[in-house]
């Protein structure tokens, strides 16, 4: 298991963040932003199983609850990429295409990995 609550690896979304680092390293534009990218997306997707698994194991709680639950989990997984992709940018110095580039690419593979489970 890449993260505990994760029951099948993120195929597409591993797929999305390594084309993300082998365009910018193949460019020399340089892939740590783009891998940097890529694992601030891995941590969403790994924030999002484990509230998920929570909410689960919770058992049966009212719609109320629920929705704040569900409300807590997204202002979290935002701060968290705003924070991180903050320090990238700010601390690191990292260049904002290749970063992004490999954020989006990661969440884009992460939507893809969800559409195929359904």
């Amino acid at each position: 298991m890449l993260v505990p609550g994760f029951h099948k690896w993120p195929n597409m979304q591993l797929l999305g963040i390594v084309l993300a680092v082998a365009y910018f390293a193949i460019n020399g534009s340089g892939f740590f932003p783009a891998l940097y990218g890529g694992i601030v997306s891995l941590l969403n997707t790994g924030l999002i199983s484990r509230h998920t698994e929570k909410q689960k194991k919770g058992g049966p709680i009212s719609a109320q609850a629920s929705v704040g639950m569900m409300v807590m989990s997204v202002l979290m997984r935002m701060a968290v990429v705003i924070a991180l992709t903050l320090i990238g940018l700010l601390s690191f110095k990292f260049e904002a295409a290749e970063l992004i580039s490999g954020l989006v690419l990661g969440q884009v593979g992460f939507l893809i990995d969800k559409v195929k489970q359904i």
